[in-house]
Order: C-alpha cells, then sequence, then structure tokens
C-alpha cells in the first residue's frame, strides 16, 4: 500500500490536515488530490474491510483509521486472521488469481505479525481452498513425493485453471458452430424437399385469383 502511495507522490497528504476554505483555489487544488490519495488507498484494500473507512472524511482520516486497525499485534488480530485464511474457499466458476491473491495476503499479514505458517502446511491450505472441482488435481498434486512451494503451486495452480477455461471456449465454439451447420443443412433439406411448382398448378393459381 505505501509503494503505491509513494510512486503516484500521494504520501504527503496522508499527514496534511486539511486547509481553509479559502482562498477557494488553494483548497479546490488540494481536495482533488486529497480524493485521489482517497481512491489509492480504497483500491489497496480488501471489499469488506471498506466499512471500516466509508465515514472518512479525508485521506488522513482513512490512513490513521486503517493504522489503528492493522498496528494492533494482539491475539485477537491473530485470530482473526487465521480465521479468515482458514475460511478462505473459491467459489466454483470465479478468477482462480483472485483467490490466490487473497490467500497470499492473509499469509503476508499473518507474518507480519510474526506468524510463520509451515511451507507444507500452506501449500495443503491453499489445495483444499479450492472448489470441489480441482478434486483431481488436488489428488495428483497431494501423490508427489514432495508438496511444491507456495510460488511453485500458484503457477501451477493458475496454469490449470487457465487451460481449463480455454478447453471450455473451445466447446463453446464447437458447439456454436455444430449448430449453425445444423440449421444451415435444414434449410437446405426443406428447400430441396418443397415440391416445385408445374405449369398446372399456376394456371390453376391465375384461375383461382380471377
Amino acid at each position: 500500500m505505501e509503494a503505491v502511495l509513494i510512486k503516484n507522490d500521494r504520501f504527503k497528504y496522508l499527514s496534511e490536515v486539511a486547509p481553509p476554505p479559502e482562498p477557494k483555489e488553494a483548497y479546490d487544488s488540494w481536495k482533488i488530490e486529497d480524493s485521489k490519495t482517497e481512491a489509492d488507498l480504497i483500491l489497496c484494500i480488501q471489499p469488506s474491510e471498506l466499512k471500516l473507512v466509508k465515514n472518512c472524511l479525508t485521506a488522513k482520516d482513512m490512513w490513521e483509521k486503517l493504522e489503528r486497525t492493522y498496528q494492533s499485534k494482539g491475539p485477537a488480530r491473530k485470530a482473526n486472521l487465521l480465521k479468515s485464511l482458514l475460511q478462505l474457499k473459491m467459489e466454483t466458476g470465479s478468477d482462480v488469481r483472485d483467490h490466490i491473491r487473497k490467500f497470499c495476503d492473509f499469509i503476508d499479514k499473518l507474518q507480519d505479525l510474526d506468524i510463520v505458517i509451515d511451507e507444507d502446511l500452506t501449500s495443503v491450505m491453499l489445495l483444499y481452498s479450492l472448489p470441489a472441482n480441482f478434486e483431481t488435481f488436488r489428488v495428483a498434486i497431494e501423490s508427489r513425493d514432495e508438496l511444491p512451494k507456495l510460488d511453485t503451486l500458484r503457477i501451477k495452480i493458475t496454469d490449470e485453471w487457465q487451460s481449463r477455461a480455454d478447453q471450455s471456449l473451445s466447446k463453446d465454439d464447437g458447439a456454436y458452430a455444430a449448430k449453425f451447420e445444423n440449421q444451415f443443412r435444414n434449410q437446405r433439406f426443406k428447400a430441396k424437399a418443397k415440391p416445385k411448382e408445374t405449369a398446372d398448378d399456376r394456371k390453376k393459381e391465375y384461375s383461382e385469383a380471377a
């Protein structure tokens, strides 16, 4: 989060108190930059954390609120993070990259609190946070002599998910092509099956119309 703020030259607005409303030009300029800083902060936090800062009026207020919330290294903070990590489950059909990002974010926050989870256990936890349609993949990984490290496992899971997505897209394209071909064949069959109009038929139609 700090890296993003520094890169965008927003860090100074985390300590600046709102200037007086006059002169208006200076205040409006500050307000624009402060709003951009607020946006950077919001983009750096989880959607579930938005309620923490919804009543904050400035970027400074938001930063101080987040600091008070997350600087605590007490048992309650550790318990909440561990609980969130253990309960994290990916929904079938969702983006596995977002899921892995959330998982690793919890791991990083726990490490900041001096809680380091065993590497094998971390890999197992990530595997079992995947939905049921990853069961075959999970069994294949667990049957190895050694579990892959987290960074390696992240790549393997993402590759597996991408491969499935590509296969699903290919099947959809094939099904659409088959449907279009069947419709075309049916139209040709109907055209061939339609009896040709004879001279007698045309005479009959003319006499009926007269």
